[in-house]
């Protein structure tokens, strides 16, 4: 039954692969094999922790800025623990540790959010996020096509970055993914302005969005682009030429 239902994931890839445009494409995938509203896929990096590599829809897209942004969530909490997780009614959760993530997500319109790791053997990759926007569990047959996706993404990710130079991306990689690098770039910036770690950089990076209501790329954009900078004297944010 397994075997059958990976060829069948595969078949949908293979045809998803002959549209023009495959950015997204595991995305995708993975929320048609779920049957849920939708999916996003964060892998692993230095800083921060997780790095959008996909997303399907706006409100998923939306929901893998807010995780990147809050550093908590269904993603988040899958890669740090390595166990699958879920909240089945955002509206009434009571889940402490994402007492920021839980109220936006419900204004996004998630009711419902799951959490599953990826990853090969004892090597951590990242996580896979779905989300409906209608509260409730995940079937056996939703639940274990999860997984499935969870390890075809695992195998999809090792696959298109086999033969690349250490601590660089395949080129592979980059043409499916929409990885955006600006946080990293806006990091390294602010901890030169700021004369700190740029671990401490993207904490403040993220303070700044969170207290602004802004998602954390918007706000790296404007530092690349000088629009916004730390201030090292007082810890400040300063807007344009001030």
């Amino acid at each position: 039954m397994t075997t059958n239902r990976l060829l069948e994931i595969f078949n949908m890839i293979a045809l998803r692969e002959r549209d023009a445009d495959v950015h997204g494409l595991l995305c995708s995938v993975a929320s048609d094999v779920t049957q849920l509203s939708g999916a996003g896929i964060a892998l692993a990096s230095d800083y921060p922790p997780l790095t959008s590599y996909c997303t399907s829809g706006a409100i998923g897209s939306a929901l893998m800025d807010l995780e990147i942004t809050l550093g908590e969530g269904p993603c988040v909490e899958a890669h740090r623990s390595g166990m699958t997780v879920e909240d089945q009614d955002l509206r009434t959760s009571t889940n402490s540790r994402w007492q920021s993530y839980g109220p936006m997500a419900v204004d996004l319109g998630a009711r419902a959010v799951f959490g599953f790791p990826v990853r090969m053997g004892a090597v951590r990759l990242g996580a896979l996020s779905l989300y409906r926007d209608s509260p409730g569990e995940l079937g056996d047959d939703q639940l274990a096509d999860a997984f499935l996706m969870a390890a075809v993404i695992g195998w999809g990710v090792l696959s298109l970055q086999a033969g690349a130079a250490r601590d660089s991306l395949s080129s592979e990689m980059l043409e499916e993914a929409m990885f955006d690098f600006s946080v990293h770039q806006a990091a390294g910036m602010v901890a030169a302005q700021g004369d700190m770690s740029v671990k401490d950089a993207i904490v403040a990076l993220r303070m700044h969005a969170f207290a602004e209501d802004l998602s954390l790329s918007d706000v790296a954009t404007s530092v690349i682009a000088r629009r916004l900078r730390y201030q090292l004297v007082g810890r400040i944010w300063l807007k344009g030429g001030q």
